[in-house]
């Protein structure tokens, strides 16, 4: 589920910085290239960081 994202993340050390499902994700990412690719209702994309010196929990 998009909201135990988070929690699943900081278990391994990773912060969500964004989350975006199916409808977003084309439109900012595949046809702003002009690429016509169909993207699953249950597909979602996170953006998400770990700082170096982090270790997974």
């Amino acid at each position: 589920m998009p909201d135990d994202t988070p929690a699943l993340l900081r278990e391994f050390g990773w912060t969500e910085r964004e989350q975006v499902g199916p409808a977003e994700y084309t439109d900012r990412y595949l046809r702003s290239l002009s690429r016509d690719l169909t993207v699953s209702p249950i597909e979602r994309f996170v953006y998400a960081d770990r700082p170096a010196d982090a270790a997974p929990a």
